[in-house]
């Protein structure tokens, strides 16, 4: 039934290495950087497509150059446009440098987080304090009018579902920027309060909780030249989503995907940019679970695109032709395409990263518009991959469970490596490390395979009994196991194996990238498979005479934290104790978006959220339990985790509560060694 895939990293001569510290294996700590800033990244030139990577000296002349022109050295080099012309940001303020002439073309000032250039058009468009600025030849134009509260423009909508990452889109011509408008004058208003001056003062934020009001979206084009706003005439903007906003290369037609609010139903529809009219539908999908588009399409012609599609199982690339309303499957079998990275004009071929290897992989393929299909990248792992503008190399960072980083820039063509950038086989080599097993289990319904990850004390004794810590997160668009550096394990976990402890780690049906089947078994009833699978790694740790099966314990965050306190009210006896961080304690205090997709509304499924709300059952808790949550946490909302409080207190149930002051939904920087301190210290005080 099992079958076990080792990786123990060697520890000849231990006793001469350090032992692993917070400090080196927690994000924020001293020393974390010096061992985990290891993946090697830079920039493409837009011109030429060359990659320039951060650590070379064709870089650092670039940064001098700018600094001797810019007299500043406080600046980030944002984008290289040619030899000769680059974007920097200095001290914040968005700078275009010509180095040949040695002097600033264009100082666009303080733009913030949300911006685009548009070399085409010579332009940047940016986001800030809720108003849509463009700036084109030092001329600063405002787009939206003045005076509206409740209402931003250019900035991410729908709280970053369905892979929306901005708010601006230039047209391919570089005439016309499309952007979203969105009106949360109707969402309710949720306080969190800001201690950091002498006065305490309440922040309000807008957040759209399940089955209540949601924010307005549409969809406007800005004519660069004429000033000229046309919104696009969708047939509501009620209940709506859009995502996937993108431009025929024609710059004639603005594409987007539309979604009913039950996320059930999607349209993918062309609008003509002048009039804001709607061209056509080009295709449909429904399906009875949810519809969730992630990736814009890629545009191989005028008329035809590259679209991703679960309708056959699985996610996988579907060509479509405007005109003819007509498709065709580029790629087929049981396993998902993840990502479209673009086309190779030269070629034809489609460039895009799934895992046709093995779920636990990622590579890189190109196929033909015919479907012949082509792996670009080599060895079992994961291939991080960043693809040049002309689709023609892409930098590879490949990592493996027992090598931490190798990255080549290749050929798409020859998939020739080009040039050899980095290679760290192991950061942590001067430190005693522990082993790393993977385990495949079956899911509680019997129907697919599972991998865990057992971390075991490098000097583990099989004749004695360890405690074990699961940690636990289970949610969708997840994956804790895979097939890069340590297995997927963060580095904190390695440090508190070394304490003593065993930790394991399972990925449950409703985890990515394994087909819709296995991705929509959760469906109107979070945490109940989930918890299911998870049971079964528990029962294969029960069976290992090293395991003690008094003293397991479980810890998770955000989803998994709502797993780990779901775990403990309905499995009690099984476990000891239980750290949850930032938990989704009801579903129906959770957003719209996400709740919804997953859940539908509170009020067509009134059983599926009763049965899976955790903070109304603090008497079926048998164990200890420690609920962590940030104090101005604006993705789950502090309510959850101060309702389940408050049942333990009106039940008399004991519960241990830390706060995080001023740390949204992640304790982020140097307060994180105190966190993942603070969470171990739970598990040595009672595991």
């Amino acid at each position: 039934m099992l079958s076990l895939v080792v990786v123990v990293t060697e520890n000849v001569c231990a006793q001469t290495k350090k032992e692993l510290t917070w400090e080196a294996t927690v994000s924020g700590g001293s020393d974390y950087w010096t061992y985990n800033d290891i993946a090697s990244d830079g920039l493409f030139v837009e011109s030429t497509g060359e990659y320039i990577d951060y650590e070379l000296e064709k870089y650092e002349n670039i940064c001098n150059k700018v600094s001797e022109i810019i007299g500043k050295t406080t600046y980030d080099i944002e984008r290289i446009i040619s030899e000769d012309v680059v974007w920097a940001k200095v001290n914040g303020e968005l700078t275009k440098v010509d180095l040949k002439e040695k002097k600033v073309l264009c100082n666009v000032g303080k733009v913030g987080k949300e911006y685009v250039i548009c070399d085409e058009g010579d332009y940047v468009a940016y986001a800030k304090d809720s108003c849509l600025f463009v700036c084109k030849d030092g001329e600063k134009k405002k787009v939206n009018p003045e005076g509206e509260t409740g209402i931003s423009y250019g900035t991410t909508v729908h709280r970053n579902e369905f892979g929306i990452m901005g708010g601006m889109f230039p047209s391919p011509d570089g005439k016309k920027l499309a952007f979203y408008r969105m009106d949360e004058s109707m969402v309710e208003l949720y306080p969190t309060v800001d201690i950091s001056g002498s006065i305490a003062k309440v922040k309000n934020i807008r957040y759209p909780m399940a089955g209540r009001k949601m924010h307005e979206v549409k969809v406007g084009v800005y004519d660069v030249n004429t000033g000229k706003t046309v919104y696009m005439k969708t047939a509501t903007s009620v209940d709506r989503y859009f995502a996937c906003i993108n431009w025929s290369p024609d710059s004639k037609y603005v594409g987007m995907a539309e979604l009913n609010r039950e996320q059930n139903d999607m349209e993918f529809n062309l609008y003509d940019w002048e009039s804001g009219e709607k061209i056509r539908t080009v295709f449909q999908e429904r399906d009875e679970h949810w519809v969730e588009p992630q990736v814009t399409p890629v545009w191989i012609s005028e008329r035809e695109f590259a679209w991703l599609s679960d309708r056959d199982g699985y996610r996988h690339i579907y060509l479509y032709d405007i005109n003819k309303a007509t498709s065709r499957q580029l790629t087929k079998g049981e396993w998902c395409v993840e990502n479209l990275l673009g086309y190779n004009k030269e070629e034809k071929t489609l460039v895009f990263t799934g895992n046709k290897e093995g779920y636990l992989t990622r590579d890189a393929y190109k196929v033909s518009l015919k479907g012949k299909m082509q792996r670009l990248t080599e060895g079992f792992g994961v291939h991080k991959v960043k693809i040049s503008p002309d689709c023609k190399s892409f930098l590879d960072n490949y990592s493996a469970p027992e090598y931490a980083i190798k990255t080549t820039l290749r050929d798409v063509k020859t998939r020739k490596v080009l040039e050899e950038r980095f290679d760290q086989k192991n950061p942590y080599e001067k430190f005693v490390l522990p082993q790393i097993k993977t385990v495949s289990l079956k899911s509680a319904d019997g129907k697919y395979d599972l991998t865990g990850r057992l971390i075991l004390p490098h000097d583990m004794d099989t004749t004695k009994k360890y405690p074990v810590v699961i940690y636990v997160y289970g949610g969708p668009h997840s994956q804790m196991v895979t097939a890069d550096w340590l297995w997927g394990a963060k580095p904190w976990k390695l440090c508190l194996a070394e304490k003593g402890y065993i930790v394991f780690t399972m990925d449950n049906r409703g985890t990515e990238l394994r087909g819709t089947d296995f991705e929509h078994a959760i469906h109107r009833q979070l945490g109940k498979c989930e918890m299911e699978d998870q049971m079964e790694g528990v029962k294969y740790l029960k069976s290992l005479p090293y395991v003690d099966a008094e003293r397991i314990g479980v810890h998770g965050w955000s989803y998994g934290g709502f797993m780990t306190i779901r775990m403990l009210e309905e499995q009690g006896a099984t476990f000891k104790v239980g750290v949850a961080g930032g938990p989704v304690c009801d579903w129906s205090l959770y957003e719209v978006m996400y709740g919804e997709r997953y859940m539908d509304k509170p009020q067509s499924n009134e059983k599926g959220y009763a049965a899976n709300r955790v903070n109304n059952k603090t008497e079926k808790l048998k164990s200890k339990l420690l609920v962590i949550h940030g104090d101005i946490d604006p993705v789950v909302v502090w309510q959850n985790s101060e309702l389940l409080l408050k049942d333990a207190v009106e039940k008399g149930v004991m519960v241990d509560y830390a706060i995080y002051p001023g740390h949204e939904h992640n304790v982020r920087g140097k307060d994180r060694v105190h966190l993942i301190r603070k969470i171990v210290q739970y598990f040595e005080d009672n595991l």
